[in-house]
């Protein structure tokens, strides 16, 4: 996820783009409002962390002109202002948050989470029988699945397992879980069967194999978006 960072203040503004670095996002950085419409124009960020105090214009104006262009951008708004008036104008401008300086780190990690995860819900889309999950678009009926437009080629537990990944994204799977969901009564008494499947779906989903996650001691999960 790409995030535009919009702050006057340098040293939050750098605080918060390394802890979002941190955490695998994408940021973008503008120190006024001038700055952050050139960046909005040049490159369409998939969420805004606004503050509202700008040397030259106020969130609010931004917030406006953002909305026109893009209903649906996520837009959590930062401001030292910690009146109710200012957070309810905010929210009826359209931020989907509001955040009062001084504020942790990890509840602005955790509110970025939470409109995360509403977004890729959004982005599951069950008409005429598909479901779009991220770069995935997958034909439950003919037991089929695309990737960036072009079909894999897959066993039937590859198929099975990976749905069953895409349908549960950032949930852990155990190696015992997917023997047991995939496998069902007829599975291997060695984990390893799990180990060698993963390795082949990362193999045929090629450069984005990479999104079929290891958690060490655990089993595995599938980051999609």
């Amino acid at each position: 996820m790409n995030i535009l960072v919009v702050d006057d203040e340098q040293s939050i503004l750098n605080l918060i783009r390394l802890n979002l670095e941190i955490e695998g996002y994408e940021v973008l950085t503008a120190v006024n409002g001038q700055e952050a419409i050139s960046i909005w124009d040049k490159q369409k960020p998939d969420m805004i962390i606004l503050d509202v105090m700008l040397p030259d214009t106020d969130g609010y104006t931004l917030l406006r002109g953002f909305r026109e262009n893009d209903p649906d951008i996520p837009i959590i708004l930062l401001t030292a202002k910690g009146q109710m008036n200012d957070k309810l104008l905010g929210l009826q401008l359209g931020a989907d948050d509001y955040l009062v300086k001084p504020f942790h780190s990890t509840e602005l990690l955790l509110r970025i989470k939470v409109i995360e995860r509403r977004l890729v819900k959004n982005q599951v889309n069950t008409e005429v029988g598909k479901i779009m999950i991220g770069p995935f678009r997958v034909y439950p009926e003919e037991r089929s699945i695309f990737i960036h437009e072009e079909e894999l080629t897959l066993t039937y537990r590859e198929y099975d397992l990976l749905l069953l990944l895409l349908s549960n994204k950032q949930r852990i799977f155990t190696r015992d879980d997917l023997l047991l969901k995939v496998w069902k009564l007829d599975y291997p008494e060695n984990t390893r069967a799990v180990d060698i499947m993963v390795q082949r779906l990362r193999k045929k989903l090629g450069p984005e194999g990479d999104r079929i996650k290891t958690i060490y001691g655990v089993g595995y999960k599938i980051d999609c978006c």
